[in-house]
């Protein structure tokens, strides 16, 4: 039997012992929840999970009790009052094959991957200041892994926490100046080595510390997931932790691994905050221009292929007829190059400003200093004062003011003229002497 512990305890702390069946195929799972405010005493799980929860009972010095059902939640007015303890199942497996969905549960070869929220049944009203404890247990053969950072947890975030997995998993443990990335690797047959697939992990995770001064989400989860070829896709997920999806083909050569940008894209998400949907372009847009840049400094791509991709790739993010600013139209575009223009932008003013001293990587890192990572939560304003704080400008914030709401079409070719960058056929020519040259260097040269 194996077993995982996060241990997020407080006083009057919700507490979840959660033992795997044959294969994790279901789960029996004990919560002890204190007394909550809410007069109904409401529990549930994520959305679309409640199908698979099954025999909920409350249990006492008299035996156990099923609980009241009504709809998408289960009701305990005594819980509420008294706190109680609580049993019951949850089918993973059935949820795994039913819904296929990565935020609720599903499955990759033999791993069921399903965030901890689809199957922790909790008050839906909880004060600020209250806390969790969740304990794992597996039979042999079956590991399992989550994204849940070293102290205390809230409980308001248990819906929201990150990525976790159950199945037959190698886990190890990546140390960067101090901080862990977990590595969870999906046994399967593949033409990569398990060893290679740590070593790229490795080699592209010092990338980002690199960059952003540390790791920025200690104690974060990276499961590596087979899939079908030579695909490769990525997701992060945060909110009371930090972890990442990733999908890559069983087919897929070490060396194709190496050359492409899914990882350290995915892997850049970590060291910005959680904002609300309406600014997934700041998200997006860090990781598409951050990513190509972290790589050139470590040597892994030349500053020719980074600013002829950005010459290229950038007119896809202007606004377009009818389009509006950035918090308002979400095609991909607009998403992806639109948001890689404006940190851009902000990345060229505050070299601008700062006479070159100061780039977007030192605001980065404040922000990180800040505990601004994904498995946090923040109004996007206040990580943008943080990030202007660091480098003694408000250029981010002033972007905002001008982009989020109004269609803002910059002059590309000036741009790129003033930063020595020219396009002859499908390479790239750079003129030191051009104003932004300097600046230019400083952006992408290899550290």
């Amino acid at each position: 039997m194996t077993s995982f512990a996060a241990v997020l305890i407080a006083a009057a702390a919700q507490q979840y012992f959660v033992t795997a069946g044959e294969g994790a195929r279901d789960l029996s799972i004990e919560a002890r929840i204190p007394a909550f405010p809410d007069r109904d005493g409401e529990l549930s799980v994520n959305e679309g999970a409640e199908p698979f929860v099954s025999d909920v009972v409350i249990i006492s010095a008299d035996g156990s009790v099923p609980l009241e059902r009504r709809g998408d939640s289960w009701f305990a007015p005594q819980c509420a009052e008294h706190g109680c303890r609580i049993r019951y199942g949850f089918a993973l497996r059935r949820a795994a094959e039913g819904r296929d969905d990565e935020d609720l549960a599903a499955l990759y070869g033999d791993m069921i991957v399903s965030p901890p929220g689809a199957w922790l049944l909790r008050p839906l009203r909880v004060t600020q200041d209250s806390t969790a404890e969740l304990k794992v247990s597996a039979p042999e053969g079956v590991r399992f892994a989550a994204g849940l950072p070293p102290g205390v947890l809230s409980a308001s975030s248990l819906g929201g926490l990150p990525y976790a997995a159950f199945g037959d998993l190698r886990v190890e443990t990546i140390r960067l100046q101090g901080v862990s990335l977990t590595v969870a690797i999906a046994r399967a047959h593949r033409r990569q080595s398990e060893e290679e697939l740590l070593d790229w992990i490795r080699a592209s995770a010092a990338m980002i510390a690199d960059y952003f001064g540390r790791f920025p989400a200690d104690g974060a989860l990276l499961l590596v997931a087979p899939a079908p070829g030579k695909q490769i896709h990525g997701r992060a997920r945060g909110t009371g932790g930090a972890s990442i999806l990733f999908s890559l083909g069983t087919e897929l050569e070490i060396a194709q691994a190496r050359g492409s940008w899914e990882l350290v894209h995915e892997l850049v998400h970590l060291g910005f905050p959680s904002v609300p949907r309406r600014h997934h372009w700041t998200e997006e847009g860090l990781g598409t221009y951050v990513e190509p840049i972290a790589r050139a400094r470590a040597g892994d791509l030349s500053a020719e292929k980074v600013w002829g991709d950005l010459l290229r790739g950038l007119p896809q993010g202007l606004p377009r007829k009818g389009d509006e600013g950035l918090d308002r139209t979400h095609t991909w575009g607009r998403t992806y190059w639109g948001g890689a223009l404006f940190w851009l932008l902000g990345d060229i003013q505050i070299r601008e400003r700062t006479g070159n001293r100061f780039g977007l990587e030192h605001a980065l890192r404040a922000l990180v200093a800040n505990g601004g990572n994904i498995a946090d939560r923040w109004p996007l304003r206040r990580a943008l004062e943080v990030a202007d704080r660091a480098t003694g400008t408000k250029v981010l914030e002033e972007l905002y003011a001008k982009m989020a709401s109004a269609p803002v079409d910059v002059d590309l070719d000036a741009l790129f003229h003033r930063l020595g960058v020219e396009e002859q056929g499908r390479s790239v020519k750079f003129d030191d002497r051009a104003p932004l040259a300097p600046i230019r260097r400083a952006i992408t040269e290899r550290r």
